[in-house]
């Protein structure tokens, strides 16, 4: 079994050692034909966007966006 570090499990583990897990929320949308939709997803923060992200799935778009943000709330960028 592969350990999946990145995206989403990464994020989440750091917003439950900092106490602050339920402060995330999801904002996802996608756009195109339903056969071949391109997502976006805006990870929030105490209902403030920190980052967003695009992919071919839901679940590809937030791993995006949790890649971008998890950067930014580590050094400070956002209070959290």
């Amino acid at each position: 079994m592969a350990n999946n570090t990145g995206g989403t499990v990464a994020l989440n583990n750091y917003l439950q050692e900092q106490g602050k897990l339920t402060s995330l929320s999801w904002e996802d949308s996608p756009t195109g034909p339903r056969h071949a939709a391109e997502w976006t997803s805006k990870c929030k923060i105490n209902g403030e966007v920190v980052a967003t992200g695009t992919g071919n799935s839901k679940n590809a778009a937030r791993d995006a966006a949790a890649d971008a943000a998890l950067p930014i709330l580590q050094g400070g960028g956002n209070t959290i």
